[in-house]
């Protein structure tokens, strides 16, 4: 019992040693002490200069909102089809026979351009817009920019406002009358969607990230460098070997 109180004060007071030997090797070196503490600190005040001067994009939170209903007007005046079939052919006519002259005459005076209409069989089909008349690919991943507050247009909902969803709705329902005798248009046009919320965030951006992650592993990575130096050298000088032989403990030697 005696011995092993006396071993553990012993590493005790081995390591007290050693640490008090690291102190004096670090004031001995003052200028590379000096450059491990102010350098991150140079860059921790840049990287706060920087923050102050471009400050991060805060984006509110948007609370969920409900779309009109779909509008038949907003459907483009032009329209081609392939494919031509007679159930294709009954489909376009079900379809055109949906409009009403009103809103025939405000596609007409629009000149939004050319739809095509791609009939794979009776019941599946593509639409090809112009690319104005879509959202780009890149809406999805930049969406808290391109719809900050619920007053402005969000590039998604071009499918809803510019006559996507709105000439679906009437070729969906032209299908269902050719193959079913049952018109369900009302009800198809009278569903309105409703557009996701979103919790509030913050935006960093890319440039200042990739800086950010250069400044810290430049300023920390000073520690390692003249740690690895330090090791390097005991090692060399075959510092712990000597040490052991004047019977430092192992433990102590952390």
């Amino acid at each position: 019992m005696t011995t092993d109180v006396s071993r553990q004060v012993g590493v005790w007071r081995q390591t007290r040693v050693l640490l008090y030997k690291n102190c004096l090797v670090k004031w001995r070196h003052k200028g590379t002490s000096l450059t491990e503490a102010l350098l991150p600190l140079f860059y921790l005040g840049l990287l706060v200069i920087l923050s102050m001067v471009q400050p991060d994009k805060r984006h509110n939170a948007v609370s969920e909102f409900r779309l009109p209903s779909a509008n038949l007007s907003s459907i483009p005046e032009l329209i081609g089809y392939v494919q031509m079939t007679n159930v294709t052919r009954a489909i376009m006519h079900k379809m055109a026979s949906e409009y009403c002259i009103e809103e025939m005459e405000e596609a007409l005076h629009r000149g939004d351009g050319f739809v095509g209409l791609i009939f794979d069989d009776s019941t599946s089909y593509h639409l090809r817009f112009p690319p104005r008349m879509v959202p780009p690919s890149s809406a999805l991943l930049d969406s808290s920019t391109t719809c900050p507050y619920i007053s402005k247009t969000c590039d998604a909902e071009k499918y809803w406002r510019e006559g996507f969803i709105a000439l679906q709705i009437c070729i969906d329902d032209a299908i269902i009358q050719v193959k079913s005798n049952i018109s369900v248009l009302k009800e198809l046009q009278s569903t309105a969607p409703i557009v996701m919320g979103k919790p509030a965030s913050v935006k960093i951006d890319l440039i200042f990230q990739i800086f950010n992650l250069i400044c810290l592993v430049i300023g920390f990575s000073v520690f390692g460098y003249y740690l690895t130096v330090h090791i390097m050298s005991e090692k060399e000088n075959k510092l712990k070997e000597f040490l052991m032989i004047m019977g430092l403990h192992d433990t102590a030697f952390w």
